[in-house]
Formats: structure tokens, C-alpha cells, sequence
């Protein structure tokens, strides 16, 4: 574990609030940080005509730069210059006619190494968990007062009651699988009136939401996954908050949210940004329109929410020690302001990892989001890493349809024949399925073979592999809408018949899907072959049968790709320029140890994944 140097501030851990009667009610952030990149803090004050305080730190150490005021007088946004603050606490001194405040303020010492923190890459395979669906392990905050929502039982459109604590108990099942990293959907407070659990709609940003557990909770459960050698990712909404956040029936500025006369949809089409022909009108829905009733849009272009939300990120980063991040819906932002986002907090942290969750269907416009990315227009990201929706659609149908000219295997060939448009193929997330579409087990029709096929080249091709929680025993979700892809995983609540989290919980299949992504996993994390500087070679497909070859120094990984129905006796021939004839050959899942010949048989719909000794 890392060692934790932050100090608790005697204040909340999220946000400062005080009594109803101070003249300051709430303060944002709570605390902070000494020696941060960022050498100027935004501090958010709300009270009733708070603009009209007069306001200062009793210690010189911390220096208001500059006041900025809104047309909302509840508001004030300080600046201080905390450059050459130490660490410690300091006290901010607020005046209004003839009452005054003080007001403790936290700098906490950072953990050694915090700017430079490891983040994740290639080498990675990441477990998305939304986490009301995933375990209980704590059923005294079901239900929570002030909280709108509890749990009900069976209503996927309800709260199921899973926790850090249940994410906690079961981080050694994620470990033993071979996962590498820990991908939670957000957990911040979304106190919604209905449909809740998914947490995208943020109603208080410095806050876990209680029915979750508590900010400490968020911290320890870093902590545990770093015990492991797991990372943690957090997943951030920079595009939108929920309308029962605190401040939206008194908004800090007119202009916080992109406004409209009346309720305004986005159009959800993000080609728009890539089309050199769009018209305004199309780009204006895309960029302000609301992404649902109950998700106000947040104007990110307006200074003061700017600095709100990096500062905001910022504080979860660095107080729970996250190892990188994903970010939701990033086209749905003005994408170059979204893109100063991505940067600022590349600035506090040069070595993170942000994948973008950018929900494009062409190889070109998901290389448009990838930072480096020589575009016309000049635009940057600053995404490190974006995610392979159109893979992910080609898993869905390669396995299903006929082997031609352009159906059939040919398909993963050819999208890694574009790679050449992709300024760092290393850096795509592939996947089978997430939280957000129909499981791929429900696309295959829970045909074994088809989902293994899938289970083995996810694992294998360029870039990085995510699985979603369940994927790893072929959960059954029914196809359509979104709570079908969100049931719960068998074994996290009390009262359960059984546990897949156990070999004795899991049926025979279960555990034979199990084992098989298990062997994957723990072979891709040793293997420098799925490393950063690893190269892949493939040749074109022949008769329904695709190879690959993935390798890095003495390390050599050939993945042989079988379409079709029956068995297929592959030439090896022309794989001469890999030099495999007559070393030793070890199948990654099932063990088994041959010489490779002039010729290899590969059962009908199969992936071997075979290393070369």
C-alpha cells in the first residue's frame, strides 16, 4: 500500500458546509493541496449576498489574487495564490455589516510521487464495475435519509444496494482473474428522484454518494486495489450534472448551464464534429443541447464552471490516489474546451492516462480523438486513449456471418489495417461489451464458442482489453434497453442461492468461461509480448482462418482465428518470416505442448492462442 501522508482536515472531506446562519453556508473545495502544478485555488463561497463580504486570509501565506462576482449575489469565487503556501491550516476571515466568520481552511502535505503516479496502458486488462449492481457489502446504507431512492429488489430501474464495501469484498476475485485495473462507473452523489444507481447525474461533485458509502470509503478502496496490484480509475462527467444538484434552483450564473427557452435534446450525433459540411444549427444541438431532462448541460466555457470541474477531478485524484481516468460522453462538450480539460489535469499529473469515451463508428473519427492525431483543423484531444466502438460492433456479427470477400474474419484485418490512421494503436481499449449496450453473450446467442472466440481476441489484439463485470462467466442478460445489461452479479447479496464469486457457486460452463479468460489474463500481464513496445504482425485471412502474431524481444504470441464451422489444417508456411517451424508450442489455455509443424489442424470456430518457445 501506499503510504497515505494526507492529513484529515478537520472540516468534511467533500464539502465545507456550515450553519444556515453563517454567512458563508458552503465552501468549495473543502481543501486542498500544497506544491499542486495549478499555483492558483478557486475557492467557491455561497451564503445569502455573500458578494457583498468583505473577505481574507489571516495569514499572508495564502493571497487572494482576485474576486470575480456573478449577477447571482449568493456567489463569490476567490482566487489565491497558493504557490509558496506550506502546508497546514490557515484561516479565511469573512466580514459582512457587523458579523464576521472565521473559516478553517485545510492544505494537506501530497503523498510522495503523487505528480508522477503510474498510470495504466497496453499492458493492461480493466474490469468495469457498476457498483449498485455488482455487491451489498454494507446493508445499513440501503437506505439513507435525504435520499430520495432506496433499494428495491428486482427493479432494475431502482437501487440494488451494491457498495465500495461490496467491490471491496470481492477485490481478490478481480486479482485472481487477471485483471490489472478497477473501472467503476462514478460513485459521486446523484440523489435523483428516479433511477438513480447509475450515478451520472452528479448532484453534489465533492461528495460519495452515502448510499455508496463515504469519501474514506472511496480512499480505502483505493488503497485495497493498490494492495493487489490492481489500479482504479475513476470515471468523470465534465458534460452535464443532475438537476437535483444543490445549486440548480439558485445557479451560481446565468450562464452556468447552456440554456434554451425551452428543453432542448442534444441530437447524440458526434459525427458532427468530424463533418467538414455541418451546419451550425446541428452543432449547436450536439454541443448545448441537454443530454436528457434530468442532466442539465454544463457551460463549460464559461471560466468560473471551468475551473469548478478540473478543480473538482483534481481533488479525487489526488485524494484517493486514482491511477486514471475515463471520461464520459466527450464529444457531447465543446470538444476543444473539453480538450483544455484534459490538459490541465495532464499538467497536474504528466504521466496519467485518459480514455475517452468517444462513441464513434469509423476508424477515422476515432483517431481524430486521439491526442497526436495529425487533424486538418489542428485539433488535440489531450485524450491518451480512446475506446474501439467499431471492433466492438464487429464482434457482435464477425462470428455470426458467412467468410467472403468483406464478411467474416477479414473484418478484424481490415480495421487493423487502418491502424496506420491511429496515432497510438498501442492505446485503444477494445471491448466485448459494457454498461451501456447488450451484453456480447446475449449477441453470440450464449453460444460457448463464439463467446470464447471473443474472450480470446479481445485479449489478444493491439491495445488494451475491458471486460465487463460478469463477462468472465457469460452472465445472461436479455438483449434491449439498458437495464438489461445491468443485473446484478450472482453471490453479492445476502440471500443469493449461490455465488459466482466462488468455484462452488459457479455452474460447470460458468467456471469453464472462468478459467478460460483466467489463463488469458494471467498469461497477458507476463507476457512482454502485451507490453508497451510490443509490434504485431498479421497476415491476410485464408479460407475463414486469420493470424496474427504478437511479440517483443524473446517473447512471441501467434493467435490463430478459426471461422469456420469445421476443422481447418493450416500451412504454416507462410509464416516463415516469424521463424516458428520446429520450436516448441505451448497453448495458452489449455496447456498443451507441441512442435510446430508445416501444418497446424484448428478446430472449427476457434482461437488458439498459442506462445512460441
Amino acid at each position: 500500500m501506499r503510504k497515505v501522508l494526507v492529513l484529515v482536515s478537520v472540516l468534511c472531506f467533500c464539502t465545507a458546509v456550515m450553519a444556515k446562519k453563517d454567512l458563508v453556508t458552503r465552501v468549495e473545495p473543502a481543501e486542498w493541496w500544497a506544491g499542486m502544478a495549478h499555483e492558483e485555488l478557486q475557492l467557491m463561497l455561497y451564503g445569502e449576498d455573500i458578494a457583498e463580504a468583505e473577505v481574507r486570509f489571516e495569514d499572508d501565506a495564502l493571497r487572494i489574487d482576485r474576486i470575480e462576482r456573478t449577477d447571482n449575489p449568493n456567489y463569490m469565487f476567490l482566487y489565491v495564490d497558493v504557490k509558496d503556501a506550506a502546508a497546514g491550516d490557515y484561516k479565511l476571515m469573512v466580514k459582512k455589516g457587523g458579523k464576521r466568520q472565521a473559516i478553517a481552511y485545510r492544505l494537506n502535505s501530497r503523498r510522495e510521487g503523487s505528480a508522477l503516479r503510474r498510470s495504466f496502458g497496453t499492458e493492461d486488462a480493466i474490469y468495469l464495475i457498476m457498483p449498485d449492481r455488482f455487491a451489498n457489502g454494507n446493508r445499513e446504507n440501503d437506505l439513507v435519509e435525504g435520499y430520495h431512492e432506496g433499494v428495491v429488489p428486482g427493479d432494475l430501474k431502482m437501487r440494488q444496494g451494491g457498495d465500495i464495501e461490496g467491490i471491496i469484498r470481492h477485490l481478490d476475485y478481480i486479482a485472481d482473474l487477471g485483471m490489472t485495473a478497477v473501472w467503476t462507473t462514478p460513485m459521486l452523489e446523484d440523489n435523483d428522484l428516479s433511477m438513480s444507481y447509475h450515478h451520472y447525474a452528479c448532484t453534489d461533485y465533492y461528495k460519495v454518494d452515502p448510499r455508496f458509502g463515504t469519501n474514506r470509503d472511496y480512499r480505502r478502496l483505493a488503497d485495497e486495489c493498490h494492495l493487489r496490484g490492481l489500479k482504479l480509475i475513476i470515471d468523470v462527467v465534465p458534460n452535464h450534472c443532475g438537476w437535483q444538484h444543490w445549486w440548480h434552483n439558485d445557479l451560481p450564473a446565468k450562464d452556468w448551464y447552456n440554456r434554451w427557452e425551452e428543453f432542448t435534446r442534444t441530437n447524440y450525433n458526434t459525427t458532427v464534429w468530424t463533418d467538414p459540411h455541418r451546419s451550425d444549427y446541428d452543432m449547436k444541438l450536439l454541443r448545448d443541447g441537454w443530454f436528457d431532462t434530468n442532466m442539465p448541460d454544463m457551460n463549460l466555457n464559461n471560466p468560473l464552471v471551468f475551473d469548478y470541474v478540473r478543480q473538482a477531478y483534481t481533488y479525487w485524484i489526488e485524494y484517493a490516489d486514482i491511477d486514471g481516468v475515463r471520461v464520459d460522453t466527450y464529444p457531447y462538450n465543446d470538444i476543444h474546451t473539453a480538450a483544455r480539460l484534459m490538459n490541465a489535469l495532464n499538467r497536474e499529473y504528466p504521466n496519467l492516462t485518459i480514455v475517452g469515451e468517444c462513441w464513434v463508428k469509423s476508424v477515422t473519427e476515432m483517431a481524430y480523438y486521439q491526442t497526436g492525431a495529425n487533424n486538418r483543423d489542428g485539433f488535440d484531444s489531450g485524450l491518451q486513449s480512446v475506446m474501439d466502438f467499431t471492433m466492438k460492433d464487429y464482434f457482435d456479427c464477425v462470428f455470426k456471418e458467412p467468410e467472403a470477400w468483406n464478411t467474416g474474419v477479414i473484418r478484424f484485418y481490415n480495421h487493423m489495417a487502418l491502424d496506420f490512421a491511429i496515432p497510438n494503436p498501442d492505446m485503444v481499449m477494445n471491448m466485448l461489451d459494457n454498461h451501456d449496450m447488450s451484453r456480447f453473450a446475449a449477441e453470440v446467442n450464449y453460444d460457448k464458442r463464439l463467446y470464447k472466440m471473443g474472450l480470446a481476441l479481445v485479449s489478444t489484439l493491439r491495445g488494451y482489453p475491458q471486460f465487463y463485470y460478469g463477462d468472465e462467466i457469460m452472465q445472461i442478460s436479455p438483449k434491449g434497453g439498458y437495464e438489461n445489461c445491468r443485473h446484478n452479479m450472482m453471490g453479492g447479496w445476502d440471500g443469493d442461492p449461490r455465488s459466482v464469486f466462488t468455484r462452488e457457486g459457479r455452474t460447470a460452463d460458468e467456471n469453464e468461461i472462468y478459467d478460460y479468460l483466467s489463463a488469458l489474463l494471467n498469461f497477458r500481464k507476463a507476457c512482454p509480448a502485451f507490453h508497451t513496445g510490443s509490434k504485431m504482425k498479421q497476415f491476410i485471412p485464408r479460407d475463414g482462418i486469420y493470424t496474427f502474431f504478437l511479440y517483443q524481444g524473446d517473447a512471441k504470441v501467434m493467435v490463430v482465428t478459426n471461422n469456420n464451422e469445421e476443422e481447418r489444417v493450416l500451412q504454416t508456411a507462410p509464416f516463415a518470416e516469424m521463424e516458428i517451424e520446429g520450436h516448441t508450442v505451448r497453448s495458452v489455455t489449455s496447456g498443451e505442448e507441441f512442435v510446430m509443424g508445416k501444418e497446424l489442424r484448428v478446430p472449427g470456430k476457434t482461437v488458439l492462442v498459442l506462445e512460441i518457445m
